[in-house]
């Protein structure tokens, strides 16, 4: 494969750590499951993905020039992998399938938008989502399940849609190229069965005005 060069404008950082590969794709069941994977880059995740056996896997990438080298990959390597490929913003778009899971390592600046996305945005959220984020995000949402909770408006937004939320492993920064400036985390979300959207609505428009001006009282902020 010809050399890769990772784009800052795309928040670009791949992944080249083996053991954490591995750990993603063995941390939620891949075998005979729809996987959606974000991100994916030139594929390397996706090979460890791939192992697991999906039902389907659906790859959605941004970068045309990534589209590309994913293209020829599934005409030379992955000929027999029910795989598809989607040149799109990951925030437009809508998966077919009814029952699938995420896995992904995004660019950490727009992590919340597509946390939001897929637990509150779509019709169908995903069963489970396994997400690569900036250590000091995947903390702030882990707060809220602390001893001690210290709740944010990410943190409650993310009880409210999931079972369950816990550490896959943290991830430091020499396990991509080119490095971040900061660490990571992997952090698996479980999504709730069954959901009262028109509640979770009411309770997040709470919590944004709630969250709005952080120092002033709750009385004022609700005013």
């Amino acid at each position: 494969m010809e050399t890769i060069k990772a784009k800052k404008s795309l928040g670009q950082n791949f992944l080249i750590d083996e053991e954490t590969l591995f750990d993603i794709s063995s941390s939620t069941r891949i075998t005979g499951k729809n996987i959606i994977e974000v991100g994916p880059g030139y594929g390397a995740l996706t090979e460890y993905i791939i192992r697991e056996n999906p039902q389907s896997l659906t790859l959605v990438e941004l970068d045309r020039d990534m589209i590309q080298i994913l293209n020829d990959r599934l005409k030379n390597e992955w000929k027999s992998a029910p795989i598809f490929i989607k040149n799109q913003d990951v925030l437009q778009f809508v998966p077919k399938e009814k029952n699938y899971s995420v896995i992904a390592n995004i660019p950490y600046y727009i992590t919340s938008p597509i946390l939001f996305h897929f637990l509150y945005d779509l019709e169908k959220s995903p069963e489970a989502m396994v997400i690569m984020m900036q250590e000091e995000v995947g903390e702030k949402i882990l707060e809220g399940r602390a001893k001690k909770p210290h709740h944010s408006y990410l943190s409650l937004a993310m009880e409210l849609a999931c079972e369950d939320i816990e550490i896959v492993r943290y991830v430091g920064r020499t396990s991509f190229d080119p490095a971040p400036k900061v660490d990571s985390i992997v952090v698996k979300f479980r999504v709730k069965k069954s959901r009262d959207r028109t509640r979770e609505e009411k309770l997040l428009a709470l919590w944004r005005v709630a969250f709005t001006h952080p120092r002033k009282t709750l009385l004022s902020n609700l005013k």
